[in-house]
């Protein structure tokens, strides 16, 4: 859950630092909905079966059973070791559209425009209602215009609260927005895009996810217009991005880890953080840019919740637990520091807050504690910061917004 709201003149985040914590007790919430009870579930959030249909059907194509398979990784297996559809995929995948190199991260080019488009839902007045996410807006606002140079005409906010219907981070807006922040870009043009508010998982019918499951975010009209899935935020946001165009996005939402799809993933860990490909097999679509570059600060792991507290701002103000950690990790730096050094400040930040005492998604029944056991067993407790790309970049580099 998240939730603050910005002091009247803004706020100096070169005044906060983060204090060692022994919980989140006072007023966090995780920021993903409520969970309903089991016979209310909606189908987007039943846990899947292990096997794909598709992936099935690939086995039986070559007479073998996979009924003997007792997890999907043996499907997977199988299914690699009977033809070229490796794990469980049709033959053929769509070809990428053809492109220029990525360039890793680089200095603003001279001349090159500095745009943003923010996003925060709080959802006030439901029984889901955040307290940080706007709040996370107007902080990354102050970061923007006083450390890297973007001009306050060049922000767009969507805001629940906003007293402008079309302000409003409903679903159409955000899609109409997003359209409008990477149609506008040229060659030198450094962008920037955030979303703070509720994420959630829901079965992925088309078979590109490894775990079954699609990462969606939810805006403010979710009830009625629907989610904004991984694959939509990917086709909208990434797809389009031209050469010489670089995109920053902060996803301070709950299942935030693969959000837009990037084919690359840096995990904050103990030891050297390195790169893993996220991809199992090749996705049906194409996933990449336009010859664009894309790097994504995700508030946890797929698998994880993400907090919404005011245990960190030191004014009982709620932020975002990730949001407050990126924006600490940059001012306390002076705005110095490499990409790996940034994720590594902000596990820091995040493992001084106890994840036992986040509440879990529901409100505390038998549910709850079902649903609380699964992911502590499935290792989903806690809050893992990662950086996701569609370039394995040097990790080393410096944070150039």
């Amino acid at each position: 859950a998240r939730s603050p709201g910005p002091r009247e003149g803004g706020r100096d985040r070169e005044r906060k630092r983060a204090r060692p914590l022994s919980a989140l007790a006072r007023g966090a919430r995780a920021r993903c909905p409520r969970a309903p009870p089991l016979n209310l579930l909606p189908s987007h959030f039943l846990i899947p079966p292990f096997f794909a249909p598709h992936q099935q059907d690939y086995v039986r194509s070559f007479g073998a059973d996979p009924d003997t398979a007792d997890t999907k990784d043996e499907l997977l297996a199988m299914a690699a070791s009977l033809g070229p559809a490796a794990a469980g995929r049709p033959a053929a995948a769509a070809p990428p559209p053809p492109q220029a190199a990525p360039a890793p991260p680089s200095p603003s080019t001279p001349g090159g425009t500095k745009r943003a488009l923010l996003i925060g839902c709080n959802y006030s007045g439901t029984s889901a209602a955040l307290g940080g996410c706007v709040n996370d807006a107007a902080c990354l606002t102050h970061l923007l215009t006083t450390r890297f140079g973007f001009a306050h005409a060049h922000i767009t906010q969507l805001l629940d609260t906003s007293p402008d219907p079309a302000r409003w981070p409903t679903r159409a807006n955000i899609l109409w927005h997003i359209s409008a922040l990477v149609g506008a870009a040229a060659p030198g043009d450094s962008l920037f895009f955030s979303f703070s508010g509720h994420g959630t998982q829901v079965v992925d019918a088309s078979g590109d996810e490894a775990d079954g499951l699609n990462e969606a975010i939810l805006p403010c009209d979710h009830a009625a217009a629907g989610f904004l899935v991984d694959d939509e935020l990917n086709a909208a946001l990434v797809n389009p991005l031209p050469p010489g165009v670089r995109l920053h996005a902060v996803i301070d939402a709950c299942h935030a880890g693969s959000m837009l799809d990037l084919e690359w993933r840096a995990k904050a860990r103990a030891g050297p953080i390195f790169w893993k490909q996220e991809y199992a097999y090749q996705p049906l679509t194409y996933k990449g840019t336009a010859g664009g570059f894309v790097v994504a600060f995700s508030a946890s792991r797929d698998k994880q919740t993400a907090a919404d507290t005011a245990a960190l701002s030191g004014t009982g103000e709620h932020t975002g637990a990730a949001t407050y950690a990126f924006i600490a990790a940059l001012e306390g730096s002076g705005c110095a520091i490499s990409y790996g050094g940034l994720l590594a400040s902000m596990k820091a930040t995040l493992d001084a807050v106890n994840p036992s005492a986040v509440p879990s998604m529901g409100g505390g029944g038998m549910v709850d504690k079902l649903l609380s056991g699964l992911l502590d067993a499935a290792g989903a407790s806690g809050q893992t910061p990662a950086i996701t790309s569609n370039l394995a970049f040097d990790l080393n580099a410096p944070v150039s917004l």
